[in-house]
């Protein structure tokens, strides 16, 4: 993994999605196919005289489908990780570009997931946490309480990414470097306070 290089999601990510798609659309179909079939079968009269509008919950579970399926490809296309020199960048989005940066001072743990349908395709997730950070997540959601801040999900090389985050944060201070005036400034309150302490106890 090359810092500084833009980098996409496996295309294995888009089965994925699509097998989510099918498992999702499984019980409306079936729902929308039973009372097709009864009809058809046992009141023909009724199928004959109403099938326009007994198949429209039908059509309506097709059309949303397809309309899913083509936002999977166009959602695939919009997704972009950037392991930059000082942060994690994650970008996504169709409709609403998203942009999620995570400077590695303030990264506190990193994580890897992989789910059963993902490990299929050799596919996971990295996860990137800070410190204190419980809002949404920055990709895909894992099973922990905690939503990660940045996540870089549907690589193979998720490992490798993770490494790569991790030797960054080595040597590196909590939020930031800093600055020496104020390194300072701090040393000289804690020197003030030791001098009180001492008056303190005579």
């Amino acid at each position: 993994m090359e810092i500084g290089e833009k980098f996409t999601p496996h295309p294995n990510l888009k089965k994925v999605y699509f097998i989510y798609l099918a498992l999702a659309a499984m019980a409306p179909l079936v729902a929308t196919l039973v009372p097709i079939f009864a009809a058809a079968a046992f009141a023909p009269e009724v199928w004959e005289a109403a099938w326009a509008f007994i198949s429209i919950p039908f059509v309506i579970v097709i059309a949303v489908v397809c309309f899913v399926a083509y936002w999977i490809e166009k959602y695939y296309r919009s997704i972009s990780f950037t392991l930059t020199p000082e942060e994690v960048l994650v970008e996504r989005g169709v409709w609403w570009k998203m942009k999620h940066v995570v400077p590695y001072a303030r990264v506190m743990s990193v994580d890897i997931i992989q789910g059963p349908i993902s490990r299929k395709f050799g596919l996971g997730s990295v996860h990137v946490y800070t410190a204190g950070y419980t809002g949404p997540a920055g990709g895909t959601a894992g099973p922990g309480t905690r939503g990660a801040e940045a996540s870089i999900w549907g690589v193979q090389n998720f490992i490798d990414i993770r490494d790569t985050i991790i030797d960054h944060l080595r040597g590196r201070p909590l939020f930031g470097t800093q600055k020496p005036e104020a390194t300072k400034v701090v040393l000289d309150i804690l020197e003030e306070l030791k001098k009180i302490r001492e008056e303190l106890m005579k």
